[in-house]
């Protein structure tokens, strides 16, 4: 694993971005029931079929220990790493507990850790969303695009908006919907407005 500059990171200006990272989401750990205390094994990452890293994980009853190795850019030695991640729970309001992860430099509550020389928060780490590159009508599509594929649709902008996924409270599916049909009129006016400048825009 490398660290926070390497080479095999996307780049936007001088700052790597949180989807070009290594990660480790508390989510899809507890989705996987991988978070069971004694529970070990190991987390692999990789891009194009190509295997980009793996790390060994047990889970202890407030920890989740971390078993890599690490090397900064230019060194030739890896240096072995064993950390204890903290499992930080907070009660919920209708009952049961989130889980997060600590950050161990800044102690911050996190879904997702990011690794960089070390496994660390974004903030930690200083890195960007790739949306924080683009402008209105770029984050405006994306953010559509991630509602309609949390809704269990293909995220096609042309596509109906997905229906109510099962369990889903309707008032947070109207939230979506409300919020994706203000953001795809933001798409479609940018849309209008680049057939218009180009002379592609439809006559009656």
């Amino acid at each position: 694993m490398g660290g926070s500059g390497s080479g095999n990171r996307w780049r936007y200006g001088t700052r790597s971005t949180c989807e070009a990272s290594l990660r480790i989401d508390v989510r899809y750990m507890r989705k996987q029931s991988l978070l069971r205390t004694g529970f070990q094994g190991t987390l692999s990452w990789s891009r194009h079929g190509e295997q980009t890293g793996w790390i060994r994980y047990k889970v202890h009853p407030n920890s989740l220990e971390l078993d890599y190795r690490t090397r900064q850019v230019g060194e030739v030695e890896w240096t072995p790493v064993n950390e204890h991640v903290p499992l930080l729970r907070r009660e919920q309001p209708f009952g049961g507990s989130r889980v997060y992860l600590g950050c161990l430099r800044c102690g911050s509550r996190n879904m997702v850790l990011y690794g960089g020389s070390r496994f660390r928060c974004r903030r930690c780490l200083n890195l960007a969303y790739a949306s924080q590159s683009e402008d209105i009508f770029g984050r405006a599509a994306s953010r559509s695009r991630e509602i309609r594929m949390r809704l269990g649709g293909e995220g096609c902008f042309d596509d109906p908006f997905p229906p109510k996924p099962k369990g889903m409270h309707w008032s947070t599916y109207e939230r979506l919907e409300n919020e994706c049909a203000r953001l795809d009129d933001l798409v479609t006016a940018e849309l209008c407005g680049l057939m218009a400048r180009f002379g592609g825009a439809a006559r009656g």
